[in-house]
């Protein structure tokens, strides 16, 4: 008797954990206006640091997990924090502020991540990428933006512990980016530089400018804009404003599709020449502080294998003025030590890494340490002090 008692606890405690998942949906949902769930095609969880304080979240996936509860979406989650490539102080401090690192990652493969190193705000390189139109619940600014801009996917940016119910529930509240009237822009962006301007000082400048607008931008096409260059913009975008979506004219395929029919009406318009990034580049660049790097680090949001190749050619011919990491999805970087191009970076003084340089620079011992970007998100939450690409490569050839 006993087996067909434990059977009929463990059902009810699953649909009971279940019916809580619906309820803190619909509350979530009715927050934003939400009449209804929409099925939803993945997941892409945020937290992915295993801090020792956070009980919360730990009793949330725990009860999940003791239900044998999981995504029934692809699941990946959010970059680890570091482990090995920083300094010695900084590993100690962080094996204790992140000491639940181990129980965190078991619970996640427990509730359906696709695999066990499926660690990186770049899920869409690794496997879990939407195809246009599909609905996500997916968190992480950077992750969110690209979906919904350079896919054509459709996601809000959501709280962590939400996105992981819509996966387990396969279901999220109808609402905000998931609609189409919520998708038109509100901002005509004309970009007339001289030159192809720096997709994180662009980015910083149209999301300063429209907060939380969705802004279609024109002019992008005469450069040939790559995706990982788009990615990047839309990087900055989501920091320096609170930006989740946006088109650029006859490369994202929204954009593609409907043209500008998909500006409202009442759009307003900002103007980027090259005075107005000239001024962004100067407030970016003004938040360093003096004194010798130690570290630069390079990839925020995770390079793809495209940009990995870039920076170690350009970084491999000659010994780097300062420590330099490069940062890439545990199966991209994995794929690329394999290479010679890797041994050549190692030996000039370079290393590829997959951690998330925010939780380096979140460890409270981190801020002695002087660290140089071209990231212009890591630059705006932390102290890493910001230098666009091509000063930054000069800088660490000592050019």
């Amino acid at each position: 008797m006993t087996g067909p008692v434990d059977e009929r606890r463990l059902v009810e405690g699953r649909e009971e954990t279940l019916r809580k998942c619906y309820r803190v949906l619909e509350a979530y949902g009715k927050v934003y206006g939400a009449e209804r769930f929409v099925e939803c095609k993945s997941c892409h969880w945020v937290t992915s640091c295993g801090l020792r304080f956070v009980k919360s979240m730990f009793m949330v996936l725990e009860e999940l997990a003791r239900n044998d509860l999981k995504s029934r979406v692809p699941l990946t989650a959010n970059p680890r924090p570091p482990q090995r490539s920083i300094p010695f102080v900084e590993k100690l401090v962080g094996r204790y502020l992140y000491s639940k690192q181990g129980r965190l990652e078991s619970l996640l493969l427990r509730l359906g991540l696709i695999d066990p190193d499926a660690f990186t705000c770049t899920p869409y390189y690794i496997g879990n990428k939407p195809s246009y139109g599909d609905i996500l619940a997916w968190a992480e600014s950077s992750a969110v933006i690209y979906a919904n801009s350079v896919l054509g996917a459709r996601t809000n940016r959501n709280s962590s512990i939400v996105e992981l119910l819509s996966g387990v529930t396969g279901e999220t509240p109808l609402f905000g980016l998931l609609l189409d009237e919520n998708r038109k822009a509100d901002w005509l962006v004309e970009v007339k530089a001289s030159s192809k301007p720096s997709p994180f000082i662009l980015g910083g400048l149209i999301g300063k400018s429209v907060l939380d607008g969705v802004p279609y931008i024109v002019g992008l096409d005469k450069w040939e804009f790559e995706e990982y260059e788009l990615k990047d913009m839309g990087a900055a975008m989501a920091v320096w404003g609170a930006v989740g979506l946006f088109h650029a004219e006859d490369l994202t395929p929204e954009a593609v599709e409907n043209g500008r029919k998909i500006l409202r009406g009442d759009h307003k318009v900002l103007r980027v020449g090259d005075e107005e990034l000239s001024k962004m580049r100067k407030e970016m660049e003004a938040r360093a502080t003096p004194g010798k790097p130690d570290l630069a680090i390079i990839g925020c949001p995770h390079l793809s294998r495209e940009q990995l190749d870039f920076f170690a050619r350009e970084l491999s011919e000659a010994e780097l003025k300062t420590r330099t990491l490069l940062l890439a999805a545990p199966k991209i970087a994995r794929e690329f030590k394999s290479t010679k191009l890797y041994s050549k970076l190692r030996n000039a003084g370079g290393d590829v890494d997959s951690f998330c340089p925010l939780m380096l620079t979140n460890i409270p011992t981190s801020k002695r340490l002087k660290i140089l970007t071209n990231s212009g998100k890591l630059s705006y939450y932390s102290h890493a002090a910001f230098m666009d690409t091509p000063q930054l490569l000069s800088y660490l050839r000592g050019e």
